[in-house]
């Protein structure tokens, strides 16, 4: 009998956590390249067998981490525990604060997606065409270094870099990870699986996004610790988070908390609809002081919806406030900030420098398509709109053809009425195929009606339906004849 033991299966791969190791370098441009030929970016494809993909990419990915933490702190970077005051070996989720947050008159609360880590914002840039500080928040902070908190303030805004991806906590390594890292870390073979356990993996007060989102408002941005009381609060937020921040916002209660100092929110390539806003006071904030932008090829910082959105943009605008393009170089919701953050700190400093009396300006853009909002009421008046273009058999249906139908049967139930001559055979009585022989055929008829199409039309007009009627019966006849 046989039987397979453990030290059977197939060993789990080991790739070294540095660059040089790895294979590559960053050049003078500051891009990750082959040091075997510098030419050629990251490499995924290693092998035909994907879970040496994988963690060859997972070792890269912690390479990376190590360049971004080393440039952050030297940018005066602070990387804060959540929950505050958790030790690092215990789970706990980092963030990072600007040297200048907790004394700048205005910071920037900085939302990425659920599936980047902390810092990150496309690893096809940091890995490729662009380079590590552009895919990354470093070039999002270098930006920032040229903005003013306010018109009295010229000093630049403070920041907090948020971590709505790395909730999964991996106690081996001893630090939280994204969804998609958590299954490319060692295993005990290569063909084993890790599971998901609450009790080991979740991290208090930041099991979920949401969790997140309350944590980083109530401990960070609300508390004296990390942000000045009176200070001004630009929210900025990426992707699938926004819907979390949204619905945080969307309080009276949190509202009244925040008093005046929310400044601004940008959502880049959120989808939760302004259909769902509960409160009046955020909805007339994010119509009055917010801003979005999504993947458009129109170019960038253009205008694409008003606060009621656009159903003829061709993607989701129901926002609740006026909707930009974030350029055509933006194909995904990950480079949209990489792309437009000039365009987005703009902004937000003006918003900043005016104040009080900033309103978005008032944008409508009125379409004669509605927008389908996804409910089941929308698909059923669609549902009916087309019934009525199909005929019964399932075919489509126009003006057009409706009528050509109805001729048709008009044609179909008239007898035909043949005019016979004294030998019997058909004689034709229309003067405008005269000419032709009495018994020719049906091709001679045609190129006759033609012949008369080409003359009226060269008269600027061509032949009413009536005389058309008459032509086509006096073909048949002559059909019938031949």
């Amino acid at each position: 009998m046989f039987r397979r033991h453990w030290s059977g299966l197939p060993a789990d791969p080991v790739f070294p956590e540095n660059l040089k190791d790895l294979g590559y370098f960053i050049n003078d441009v500051d891009e990750v390249r082959s040091i075997e030929d510098p030419d050629y970016y990251f490499k995924y494809f290693i092998s035909k067998n994907t879970r040496w993909n994988e963690r060859n990419r997972f070792a890269f990915d912690q390479a990376i981490q190590k360049v971004l933490k080393s440039r952050l702190a030297d940018a005066g970077f602070t990387t804060v525990p959540l929950p505050l005051g958790t030790p690092t070996t215990e789970p706990h989720v980092p963030i990072l604060t600007s040297a200048n947050a907790a004394t700048a008159s205005r910071v920037v609360v900085l939302f990425g997606e659920t599936c980047q880590a902390l810092g990150v914002f496309a690893n096809r840039v940091i890995g490729g065409r662009g380079g590590v500080n552009r895919g990354s928040v470093l070039g999002f902070i270098k930006a920032m270094q040229q903005q003013h908190c306010s018109a009295t303030d010229p000093a630049p805004p403070g920041l907090v870099v948020t971590n709505p991806g790395e909730l999964w906590w991996w106690p081996e390594g001893r630090r939280g990870l994204t969804q998609t890292d958590r299954h490319r870390i060692p295993m005990a073979s290569a063909v084993h699986a890790r599971y998901h356990a609450p009790e080991v993996n979740e991290i208090a007060g930041n099991r979920n996004v949401v969790e997140h989102v309350v944590s980083i408002f109530e401990s960070v941005v609300l508390g004296e610790r990390f942000v000045r009381k009176d200070a001004k609060v630009d929210v900025i937020v990426v992707g699938d988070t926004a819907e979390a921040v949204e619905k945080y916002l969307d309080d009276d209660t949190v509202f009244d908390r925040f008093d005046d100092r929310l400044n601004s929110l940008v959502i880049l390539g959120g989808t939760y609809s302004s259909n769902d806003f509960n409160t009046e006071r955020f909805k007339r904030f994010i119509k009055e002081r917010g801003r979005a932008y999504i993947l458009h090829d129109a170019p960038l910082d253009s205008i694409v919806a008003g606060p009621s959105g656009n159903p003829a943009a061709g993607g989701f605008t129901s926002y609740g406030c006026p909707v930009y393009s974030a350029g055509p170089k933006a194909h995904y919701i990950e480079t949209m900030l990489i792309e437009a953050q000039t365009a987005v700190l703009d902004w937000t400093q003006e918003v900043a420098v005016k104040g009080e009396t900033y309103r978005n300006e008032k944008i409508e853009i009125i379409s004669e398509t509605e927008e389908d909002d996804g409910t089941w009421a929308s698909y059923m008046k669609k549902a009916a709109e087309e019934s009525k273009q199909t005929d019964g058999a399932g075919h489509a249906t126009t003006d057009e053809t409706s009528k050509d139908v109805a001729e048709n049967e008009i044609n179909n139930s008239q007898p035909e009425q043949i005019d016979h001559g004294v030998d019997g055979s058909p004689s034709k009585t229309d003067d405008s195929v005269a000419g032709t022989k009495e018994n020719s055929n049906s091709t001679g008829a045609t190129e006759a009606i033609g012949e008369m199409k080409l003359e009226n039309d060269s008269a600027g007009d061509g032949p009413d339906a009536e005389e058309m009627k008459e032509l086509v019966e006096e073909v048949e006849n002559l059909k019938i004849g031949h």
